[in-house]
């Protein structure tokens, strides 16, 4: 059965994710703080929150496999305080083999991918490590990007859903028709953000949009509009840089 080495949840086999943290899953069951070391040794903890979800499996499968003691307090890892100087040589290579990480600083973006199968939110997270853009899920679920990513993020999302998209398509004519209303009450809601009628067109028409693959030639604009239903624009201070301290 695989585990969150995180949370330590039990998931069945065909779970690939942890629901909670976002985290890939590991083989092995993972150990509580206690039992690492002897209950007189001193005990040392990293602050890796700031790390790229999968920095963190990859790092407790290395310490796993090199047989050092460990445990995790959601992002935070503990070790034996005797075995500090091998995990600061093993933290580099991990933290690099995990893709590329967000600036903390930087603005941010959330994407809802709750409606995607956890399968499918695997292999586009790894698509975006293989194209060298930073993101991360968040504890609710959401994938995290910088700003300043958003359109290599919108088009890796239209290339992934191209791949699978199995909805309807609407002909010309209807595509044409919808695209028409969304632009006229789009127009209504720049003018006016409380204008009734273009709200409520908007409102009617979004779930036609969602619903269908995009009419030909239409593709950005459509998939922009069904983006901007599902993007939530966030801002994250600056955070502390990793730190360890003695536990």
């Amino acid at each position: 059965m695989p585990w969150c080495f995180q949370c330590g949840i039990e998931y069945a086999p065909t779970v690939s994710d942890c629901l909670e943290c976002g985290v890939a899953l590991v083989d092995e069951a993972p150990s509580s703080t206690g039992d690492v070391g002897a209950p007189d040794e001193e005990q040392l903890a990293y602050e890796l929150h700031e790390w790229a979800g999968e920095s963190r499996r990859i790092l407790d499968q290395v310490l796993t496999g090199e047989g050092i003691a460990h445990a995790w307090q959601g992002a935070t890892l503990v070790v034996r305080a005797a075995d500090e100087a091998t995990v600061d040589e093993l933290l580099p290579a991990a933290q690099a083999a995990g893709g590329p990480v967000l600036d903390p600083g930087a603005e941010k973006l959330a994407y809802e991918l709750a409606e995607w199968a956890a399968d499918d939110q695997t292999a586009f997270s790894d698509l975006l490590s293989r194209l060298g853009i930073p993101h991360e899920f968040d504890e609710v679920g959401d994938l995290v990007v910088l700003a300043s990513d958003e359109d290599a993020v919108e088009s890796a999302i239209d290339a992934f859903e191209a791949g699978a998209d199995e909805r309807p398509e609407l002909d010309g004519l209807e595509g044409n028709r919808v695209l028409s209303e969304l632009f006229v009450a789009c127009d209504r809601l720049r003018k006016d953000p409380r204008d009734d009628t273009g709200v409520s067109r908007v409102v009617d028409l979004a779930p036609v949009v969602a619903g269908h693959r995009p009419p030909f030639r239409a593709r950005p604009g459509w998939h922009r509009v069904r983006h901007a239903f599902r993007r939530t624009q966030c801002r994250r201070g600056q955070r502390d840089l990793p730190q360890r301290t003695h536990a």
